[in-house]
């Protein structure tokens, strides 16, 4: 059976981060970081979604994501997101031009979580739309549309850099987990905030989640 994502390692640090989450609740398959990565990604069938975790981006890394994308791809797999190491502050022109740099590259799309945003967030914001049952869903075509090889940041809801984030934004993905206690309120706000920032495309998914430490809610701005 394929799953919804194929999350791939590419380093021992993101292998970690990726290994906090209950990736089967995800409908993900994951390779850990190893020496055998890339004979045990020509055994897979390759997810919707493929992540491919990096806690670099020098040209070695850049080169050994394309491989991943290419072999996966060719097992089956879709859209591929090469999620880079976080920023600690919102990344400025010249970090964004070379995000899209990496995303002709590797013909992924190149997400650079921003502040406390992670890599376990941008398997939460994309794989939780599609995996997990919600009030407000999101079309598989929709969010997949959505990665292009193009830059790409990721913001907590919570993040003050968002708003100047989203004056740049071509396409916005906000994911709002709603937890048991949460209210539809929480999707009216975060449409509210979006779209007063910018006249961007905007999909809001609310993917009904346990009471986690995950965020609240996450955004991921499209360049």
């Amino acid at each position: 059976m394929q799953p919804l994502g194929t999350v791939v390692a590419l380093d021992a640090d993101p292998g970690r981060a990726a290994a906090r989450l209950d990736l089967p609740s995800l409908a993900c398959d994951v390779v850990p970081f190893g020496t055998d990565l890339f004979p045990r990604i020509k055994q897979l069938h390759g997810g919707a979604l493929l992540f491919l975790l990096a806690a670099s981006e020098d040209d070695p890394l850049l080169a050994a994501a394309a491989k991943a994308a290419r072999i996966l791809r060719k097992r089956g797999g879709g859209a591929a997101v090469l999620v880079l190491p976080p920023s600690p502050a919102l990344p400025g022109p010249q970090a964004r031009a070379r995000l899209s740099r990496m995303a002709a590259l590797t013909e992924c799309c190149a997400l650079r979580p921003v502040g406390a945003a992670s890599w376990e967030d941008a398997i939460r914001c994309l794989a939780e739309p599609l995996s997990v049952f919600g009030l407000v869903g999101v079309e598989r075509r929709e969010l997949l549309d959505l990665l292009q090889p193009r830059g790409a940041l990721l913001h907590l809801w919570e993040d003050g850099s968002l708003d100047a984030s989203l004056r740049d934004a071509r396409d916005v993905l906000v994911t709002c987990r709603l937890r048991p206690n949460a209210a539809l309120a929480d999707l009216d706000a975060a449409q509210k905030r979006v779209c007063a920032a910018t006249p961007a495309r905007l999909v809001l998914a609310g993917p009904e989640v346990p009471d986690d430490d995950g965020p609240r809610a996450i955004a991921a701005v499209f360049l």
